[in-house]
């Protein structure tokens, strides 16, 4: 089956996030073991601020948006494992480069390192598929994770929200639709060892959608913004 493309919302053709113009071609899991819970009594996660070294032995699965992280931001030393249109469908077929570890599908690459923190960002181009499915498959991969890195704090990322004028124009790719979506995966986390964390606080304007001053697509921030959605996830760290 033929599903829309969110990754290249303009059929530009581009592969990867640009330094000018941050266009890219994007548009009960786990069983919490003895994890301490790090909410307070109203269940609000405490965050606290890290430097860049607590990331030594972290993973990033992603889309174009994690590509962008990996070559725009300030986090080179985790892992990215992220290709322009990744899905929770094709994760697991996906072989991706990875610096210093090889050309790896993802159960190489869980299978043969050991992960403190690993952080998803995916569901913006499957939002053209059936809902429940994907949020299924992507509670699959929550678990998978789980299961190949027992020790590791997983955080599920939400997906960013397009502009105002891209979501007001588009049927399945709309902030409606993204923020169903992010909705949904954030109620697989569990407070202890799998946490939410919504970057669109940093990004959206007051009404809610992606900020036009930060993007040239309507979909993606700008290369040079990158560096400061680095630091809002060190920022975003559960205490």
């Amino acid at each position: 089956n033929t599903e829309p493309d969110a990754e290249n919302p303009d059929n530009t053709g581009s592969d990867t996030p640009d330094e000018g113009t941050g266009a890219g071609t994007d548009a009960d899991t786990g069983d919490g073991g003895s994890a301490p819970d790090n909410s307070d009594d109203n269940g609000q996660v405490t965050w606290t601020t890290v430097d860049t070294s607590y990331f030594d032995d972290a993973l990033f699965i992603g889309d174009s948006r994690t590509v962008g992280l990996s070559e725009y931001g300030d986090l080179s030393n985790a892992d990215f494992f992220a290709t322009t249109g990744m899905s929770v469908y094709e994760v697991y077929d996906e072989t991706v480069s990875v610096p210093s570890v090889g050309k790896v599908t993802l159960e190489q690459l869980l299978g043969s390192m050991t992960y403190g923190k690993v952080y998803i960002m995916l569901g913006i181009n499957e939002l053209g598929y059936y809902f429940d499915q994907t949020v299924e498959k992507y509670g699959q991969l929550v678990d998978y994770v789980r299961e190949m890195q027992p020790n590791a704090v997983i955080y599920i990322q939400a997906n960013l929200h397009v502009t105002k004028s891209r979501s007001d124009t588009d049927d399945i790719f709309n902030n409606k639709n993204i923020d169903k979506f992010n909705s949904a995966i954030s109620e697989f986390a569990n407070g202890s060892d799998i946490f939410y964390i919504d970057v669109n606080e940093l990004f959206d304007d007051a009404s809610g959608n992606l900020n036009q001053e930060y993007t040239s697509d309507n979909a993606h921030v700008l290369g040079k913004y990158y560096v400061v959605w680095c630091q809002w996830i060190r920022e975003h760290v559960a205490a």
